[in-house]
């Protein structure tokens, strides 16, 4: 494979003058790297990933797959090394920001950035980009023009949340919200789409609001929390909590409502063998967008035309689909699509001219 990226010797050189204008920081919480061999000479790209926030099954599942797929791709002789930087704490940008600084350090040829600010971030990013290392940030929208954006519609996600939920509860009812992350680009936009949705069925009102951050035991939590001041629940409409919410509402001895699952093996077959048939819906981002994006940072690398965004589809889980979901996950697992790189070159193809996304199959336990 033949890489088109900017000499090492100028990039070299230019990291050297990163070293002067940044404190070198400490190499973050879990990281993990692979060295290939050590080298990660030649042709051989060097691929990092920095990852905002490590505190939820998703962000797990994500790394996971982003490992195992790198580590693939090593055998297969597409990639050098690759290195996985967590940062610590509730997605804190200042982390994120000496984490990236530190990585800019050691010179790689792409930096995959799962961000915890769609903002704050910029300026780093700017700096990798000046230093000729390739970005890609996905899982978010950022305010960095020269990155490569990958991500899925948070519309989406948050409009296949509400929407089945409130027609389940026959458009009226109360309803407690659940919300992400708060702070990051997606449960922005995510929480905005929902308000738009309540505001349209103006006979379900909201009762509280909560912040479970995308996460079945924080969430199981903060319900917990609330249930005792509302009287009667008809649903909640969280980002992908609802196992840890039923749990909330059995230990209160109150009835399920209608949930928002998450995508993982222990929810999906909650969901499958309690028959619950009341409006609720599995459906979440799509943590192989990590894998996506490896694909993206070597097709970069060998100078290949990719536009500055793509957008991939998210995971829904649909009742036809739910065995077939729950055979195939592990109770931490998270649902994922299995982004090989045809699948995901086919996808840039649909991107570009507008065809129906690329359908990647259902995974199966073997897998």
């Amino acid at each position: 494979m033949r890489i088109h990226h900017t000499s090492r010797r100028w990039r070299a050189a230019a990291a050297a003058s990163l070293v002067a204008a940044i404190a070198v920081a400490g190499s973050g919480c879990g990281s993990r790297s692979n060295d290939g061999g050590g080298s990660g000479s030649g042709d051989k790209p060097f691929i990092a990933l920095s990852n905002g926030f490590i505190g939820n099954g998703w962000r797990q599942t994500m790394i996971a797959k982003f490992e195992a797929a790198a580590t693939q791709a090593q055998s297969d002789g597409l990639l050098g090394k690759f290195k996985v930087v967590n940062a610590p704490g509730e997605n804190s940008a200042t982390e994120q920001v000496a984490q990236i600084k530190s990585l800019l350090l050691q010179k790689p040829d792409a930096l995959l950035i799962d961000p915890a600010s769609p903002t704050a971030l910029k300026p780093v990013i700017q700096q990798a980009c000046d230093a000729g290392i390739k970005v890609v940030v996905f899982d978010s929208a950022i305010d960095a023009p020269c990155a490569h954006v990958l991500l899925n519609s948070f519309k989406d996600w948050a409009t296949a949340a509400a929407e089945p939920l409130v027609k389940g509860i026959g458009g009226k009812g109360t309803v407690i919200v659940s919300r992400g992350v708060v702070g990051s680009q997606p449960e922005e936009e995510m929480y905005k789409t929902t308000q738009e949705i309540l505001a349209a069925n103006p006979e379900v009102k909201v009762a509280a609001t909560v912040n479970g951050m995308c996460d079945g035991a924080k969430a199981q939590k903060a319900v917990l929390g609330v249930l005792s001041s509302v009287p009667k629940v008809d649903g909640v409409i969280g980002c992908g909590d609802g196992y840890g919410v039923a749990q909330a509402f059995s230990t209160a001895g109150k009835p399920i409502p209608a949930l928002t699952f998450e995508t993982n093996g222990r929810a999906l077959n909650y969901w499958n063998d309690s028959k619950l048939d009341n409006g609720s819906v599995a459906v979440m981002s799509d943590p192989g967008q990590s894998v996506a994006a490896l694909w993206e940072a070597i097709d970069l690398l060998d100078g290949k035309d990719i536009p500055k965004q793509l957008t991939f589809p998210i995971v829904l889980v649909e009742q036809k689909d739910l065995g077939a979901w729950a055979s195939a996950l592990k109770p931490d697992e998270y649902a994922a699509w299995p982004w090989t790189q045809d699948l995901f070159r086919k996808q840039v193809e649909a991107v570009k001219t507008g065809g129906a996304p690329v359908q990647p199959p259902i995974p199966s336990a073997a897998n």
